[in-house]
C-alpha cells in the first residue's frame, strides 16, 4: 500500500487540503489502488500547498501544489510510483529550500502524523526523556548549564 502524505494544518487546509485529500481517497478506491493517507504537518513550503508527497524506495517524492483537479492526471502519470508530472518536485530533501537546513525543534514537521503516538515513538519521540530518567537529578543540572556553555 502507498502511503500519501498531505499537510493538515491551517495554511494547506485553506488552500484546499480537504479537498485533495477527498479526491485522493475516492480516485484511488474507484481505481482499484490502495493508499494510505497520513495527514502530517507542514514541511514550511506554504507556496506549494496543498503540497503531497509518496513514499517511494528512493524517499519521499514530492508534488505541488495540487488542486482536486489535478488527481486524476496524477494517478495515471504514476504519482503512486514517484513518476513525472508536471507538479512533480522531487525528493523533498533533495530541494533547495531544505538543502542546508538543519532542522532541529521542527525536526518531525512533516515527517509524522502529530496525533499518532506511535508515529512519533518511531522517530525517537521521548529519547531525552529515556536518557534523563537513566540519570541522577545533579547530573541532568550539570548537562543543562553545560549546555549553555558552548556558545
Amino acid at each position: 500500500m502507498t502511503r500519501l502524505f498531505i499537510s493538515r494544518d491551517s495554511t494547506a487546509l485553506s488552500l484546499g487540503a480537504e479537498h485533495v485529500v477527498t479526491a485522493f481517497q475516492t480516485q484511488a478506491a474507484a481505481l482499484g489502488q490502495e493508499i494510505e493517507i497520513v495527514r502530517n504537518g507542514s514541511r514550511g513550503l506554504f507556496w506549494l500547498e496543498p503540497l503531497v508527497e509518496v513514499e517511494t524506495a528512493e524517499g519521499r517524492v514530492a508534488y505541488g501544489p495540487v488542486n482536486p483537479s489535478d488527481v486524476s492526471d496524477l494517478l495515471a502519470a504514476g504519482l503512486l510510483e514517484g513518476k513525472q508530472h508536471p507538479l512533480f518536485l522531487g525528493n523533498i530533501e533533495e530541494l533547495a529550500y531544505f538543502k542546508d537546513q538543519n532542522r532541529l525543534t521542527f525536526a518531525r514537521v512533516g515527517l509524522t502524523d502529530p496525533v499518532d503516538i506511535d508515529d512519533y515513538l518511531a522517530h525517537d519521540g521521548y529519547r531525552g526523556l529515556h536518557n534523563a530518567l537513566k540519570l541522577q537529578a545533579a547530573d541532568i543540572v550539570k548537562q543543562v548549564t553545560d549546555s549553555g556553555r558552548h556558545r
